[in-house]
């Protein structure tokens, strides 16, 4: 019996969409912490939010910024060695 071995492709295009979208997201803490700071009784409890959500989705976003760069360029590492 003959195994079938059929490449897998990594949905690194759509990975890099969801770092984009993660920009997007914290763009938007940044304009909710914004209205919080204009607002004329200062709501630190949701600044705090803000601020911790923001910091989340930074780290989300630079790790699989990361890591599609790096799979980017194995990529085309190896397309280069075959050529």
């Amino acid at each position: 019996m003959k195994t079938r071995t059929r490449k897998v492709e990594l949905p690194v295009g759509r990975a890099a969409m969801l770092a984009f979208q993660l920009e997007i997201l914290r763009e938007d803490c940044c304009r909710a912490a914004a209205f919080c700071i204009r607002r004329k009784e200062l709501d630190e409890e949701a600044l705090e939010e803000c601020a911790r959500l923001d910091d989340a989705l930074a780290t989300a976003h630079r790790i699989l910024k990361h890591s599609v760069a790096g799979i980017t360029m194995s990529r085309l590492r190896r397309a280069r060695q075959t050529k």
